[in-house]
């Protein structure tokens, strides 16, 4: 077990349901479309309603499948067949549906694994079709030897992935500048940059915990050659994964890019608070709009649809964690 902060037994609970969900999930989709095929309607909800969230759903499945063997180091997929589906259900959802961390890790375990660049090629087509403006993917993919049509010019996420970014050009030059650059952004930066999602506290307060494994540092690392060997033993560093293979991937060098700042724009906005007047005197009056609308749709939407608008996959590992919390009366805690 490389996670010794994981659960086994949950770990192996997961290892052991997880795919039968994969799958009958596919078989519920194959079912379905041959049932709007043929005009057939077995439910109250619309077939392609069904459709559209089993495909959403496959990812995460996924995802915590991988994260799961990876820390239990128990095999029961083939990685490479993991990333591979989670690609290939990715680029039939919308990307804000995914969220960006969900699309940078398959970018990193893609490279991590030394994936053929023609079954990454679909993901890139749909992030330049879409703009998917993200100055670290681009680094990724350009060192990996995959060119974007679309020429990124911002950090959808900053805090911490901007230092990641930094890691990358500094790689090119200066080999131990970026190796300390990486131990600081393991030990010292990657959790905490990511505390607005609860993150640092992760491990003693989710159920189940599959780990937090930064497989963007160790793609970098791979990439540009940057020694590791000091986070070997680091919980969030997945060290094996960064040598799982040996073979020479580093593609060249990358442009540096100057992210834009955009001017922050005065907006109108209304203040108060209807449903919940109490929250005013504490939440700033421009985020009253938004912090109601969240209200609203927390008591009129199906919790599928508020997990989907709300983006909680990038809290939660997936719907039925976000629904235990909900049910032990956590959600507001976050």
């Amino acid at each position: 077990m490389r996670n010794k902060r994981c659960n086994i037994k949950l770990l192996e609970a997961e290892l052991k349901y997880l795919p039968p969900n994969v799958e009958e999930s596919i078989k519920e989709i194959d079912e379905l479309l041959e049932d709007e095929k043929h005009g057939i309607q077995r439910y109250p909800r619309k077939n392609m309603d069904i459709i559209e969230l089993e495909k959403r759903g496959i990812p995460v499945h996924l995802r915590d499948l991988f994260d799961a063997q990876y820390s239990a180091d128990k095999v029961v997929m083939p990685y490479e067949d993991i990333v591979s589906m989670i690609i290939e259900y990715t680029v039939q959802n919308e990307f804000t549906q995914s969220g960006y961390i969900n699309v940078l890790r398959q970018i990193s375990q893609a490279i991590l694994l030394e994936m053929e660049k023609e079954k990454l090629q679909v993901l890139v087509d749909k992030l330049d079709k879409d703009e998917y403006n993200d100055i670290l993917i681009d680094y990724l993919l350009n060192a990996y030897g995959i060119k974007r049509e679309f020429k990124s010019d911002k950090y959808l996420r900053e805090n911490p992935y901007i230092i990641a970014g930094k890691i990358c050009e500094v790689a090119q030059s200066d080999k131990n500048k970026a190796k300390d650059m990486l131990n600081e952004y393991i030990t010292k930066e990657y959790l905490k940059g990511h505390a607005d999602l609860g993150w640092p506290k992760a491990a003693e307060t989710w159920e189940p915990y599959n780990g937090l494994w930064s497989y963007e540092a160790a793609a970098i690392a791979k990439l540009f050659k940057i020694d590791d060997s000091e986070l070997k033993d680091n919980p969030n560093y997945p060290y094996d994964l960064a040598h799982y293979k040996s073979g020479v991937v580093a593609q060249g060098n990358i442009e540096p890019v100057t992210p834009v700042v955009e001017e922050e724009v005065e907006e109108e906005y209304i203040a108060g608070i209807p449903l919940a007047p109490e929250f005013e005197q504490f939440i700033a009056p421009k985020f009253h709009a938004k912090v109601n609308e969240l209200i609203a749709d927390f008591g009129q939407l199906s919790d599928e649809e508020f997990y989907d608008k709300y983006e909680l996959g990038e809290i939660y590992f997936d719907l039925d964690h976000y629904l235990k919390e909900k049910t032990e009366g956590k959600f507001w805690e976050r």
